[in-house]
């Protein structure tokens, strides 16, 4: 997705007491099998799981028991999708979550461990949410196949000041062979300027910009700073003071743009409604609460 922003905690879709009440008759007397509190489209859930979940998130049981439907529609889905995640993959997650926290996959390990964690169990929470963004992906990309043409250029219409470019761009260039001190000026909004930034007044010019970073430029508001950039052996950040003659692009250029935007806005409301629909169909069995 072109941001891929999903936050996973979204999906936490509350049953509610009114769900149990009218599903009274499934409350039969205590049964025998052995561990299990209730099924979802014949998929288990123990009294053991729901009491983890009680004690893991500090939540009732009732609230317990919806996070524990939701997982199961999610593991049903994952399994009729047919959505695998091998080894390179969790790797490579583990290691892009290295890089954010600037940290060493060995650092990443020994902190999971020294904190009472289990390296393979990490693996597999980073393996499940892995499943769960291809799967949220695999329902926004069949949502979104109903997107017309009329809706893309009314956007586009609506929203012109999102397509227009300025000509030129008023800015503070800071620069500095040391990334970390960039960091300072961005977080105190360039209040601390360390002895070995350097900084400067510059006019640039659009179209002289390289591609890759103009929409930094034309996307970041007035008065907030660009993302820091590498240049040769130095980096590079820029507050935005300005905005000069700004141009509208012609449609057919930001097509896709338009679409992503689009995208961005649905997708949520893409994924919550589909699995309302699964809940609003799922066969739920309670065995036993207790």
């Amino acid at each position: 997705m072109a941001k891929h922003k999903w936050n996973l905690k979204f999906l936490v879709y509350f049953v509610g007491f009114g769900f149990l009440l009218a599903h009274s008759s499934l409350f039969a007397a205590p049964s025998l099998v052995n561990g299990i509190a209730f099924f979802v489209n014949d998929y288990p859930v123990t009294l053991m799981e729901v009491y983890k979940v009680q004690q893991r998130d500090k939540v009732s049981q009732q609230i317990a028991i919806d996070l524990l439907i939701n997982d199961r529609l999610h593991k049903e889905e994952i399994d009729k999708r047919k959505i695998v995640v091998n080894e390179i993959e969790i790797q490579d997650e583990i290691a892009r979550i290295a890089r954010q926290k600037k940290a060493t996959l060995e650092q990443v390990r020994n902190y999971i461990q020294g904190n009472g964690g289990n390296w393979e169990h990490y693996k597999e929470e980073i393996k499940r949410n892995l499943q769960k963004r291809k799967l949220y992906q695999s329902i926004t990309q069949e949502g979104l196949r109903m997107v017309d043409e009329k809706e893309l250029e009314n956007y586009y219409n609506t929203h012109k000041q999102e397509f227009s470019i300025p000509q030129s761009i008023d800015v503070v260039k800071y620069f500095s062979k040391e990334a970390k001190s960039l960091e300072k000026v961005v977080q105190s909004n360039g209040k601390v300027v360390l002895s070995d930034v350097q900084k400067t007044n510059e006019v640039l010019q659009t179209m002289e910009l390289h591609p890759q970073i103009v929409s930094a430029f034309t996307q970041g508001a007035i008065g907030r700073f660009t993302p820091i950039f590498p240049v040769s052996d130095e980096f590079v950040v820029f507050l935005i003071k300005a905005k000069n003659n700004p141009a509208l692009l012609p449609y057919d250029n930001v097509r896709n743009v338009v679409l992503q935007k689009i995208m961005e806005q649905k997708e949520d409301y893409l994924i919550y409604e589909y699995f309302e629909k699964l809940r609003s169909n799922a066969k739920v069995n309670i065995v036993r609460l207790n």
